[in-house]
């Protein structure tokens, strides 16, 4: 779809919840046990209640909070 200046608009979900299983460069450190990134992110989560909207999404598809990983399938 474009917009009146002939620009396409982006098709995908805007807060995406795979930027923040795949891409996040805060939560990915994370949960892969980085000292820095964990400190982070729980201030993260104490200041927003919950994440960032990435990580928000994450949780609603997945099921786990942004600082946990997902169990294995």
């Amino acid at each position: 779809m474009a917009d009146l200046n002939g620009n396409q608009t982006p098709t995908r979900f805007l807060f995406d919840p795979d930027f923040c299983e795949k891409r996040c460069p805060i939560c990915t450190r994370a949960r892969r046990g980085v000292r820095w990134a964990r400190w982070l992110q729980r201030l993260e989560l104490f200041l927003t209640f919950g994440g960032c909207p990435w990580g928000r999404a994450r949780a609603k598809k997945y099921g786990v909070p942004p600082d946990q990983p997902r169990p294995a399938s």
